[in-house]
């Protein structure tokens, strides 16, 4: 099967709703293609006022076998600063005793097929990713979801870690 943008997308939607909490599917939206906004839209969590916002780009399946590999290894670039551009600039807290610290209840990931999650994790420094509070959902060829967190960024992960 082939493992194009929007079976990246329904594949992390179903792991998120089975796998990693209390997410909404009423309240929760997954944008088709072509559509504006992120791909993937969750609220709930485990403290349910989070929020999680993901950008996904599927294998390049290019004719050219070199071309095919280069895209697949700099997609990420795109996803990143799509996310990038739709996160929420106020997301530092202005009262109480957390004053000036981020509010973590907006996560943000990517979702990639697992080539371009290497090279991003491995190029994405751990303080931006923390900072951001980014994550990555890496799939793999048998269709399997692998969530990596912050404190997995900036360091090199080989093929078995995707498998």
């Amino acid at each position: 099967m082939e493992l194009k943008e929007e079976m990246i997308v329904e594949l992390i939607k179903d792991y998120l709703f089975c796998q990693e909490g209390n997410w909404h599917e009423d309240k929760s939206k997954i944008a088709g293609l072509h559509q504006h906004g992120v791909d993937i839209f969750l609220v709930g969590g485990n403290k349910n006022s989070e929020r999680f916002l993901i950008e996904c780009k599927g294998k390049s399946y290019a004719k050219n076998p070199k071309a095919a590999l280069s895209i697949n290894k700099e997609c990420w670039l795109l996803a990143l600063g799509q996310i990038v551009t739709r996160m929420d600039t106020s997301r530092i807290i202005v009262n109480g005793k957390l004053k000036v610290s981020i509010n973590r209840a907006y996560k943000y990931g990517l979702g990639l097929y697992w080539v371009a999650a290497q090279v991003a994790l491995r190029r994405i420094p751990e303080k931006i990713a923390s900072t951001l509070n980014l994550h990555i959902f890496a799939v793999n060829e048998n269709q399997k979801v692998i969530h990596f967190t912050p404190k997995d960024f900036g360091k090199q992960h080989p093929d078995c870690d995707f498998q």
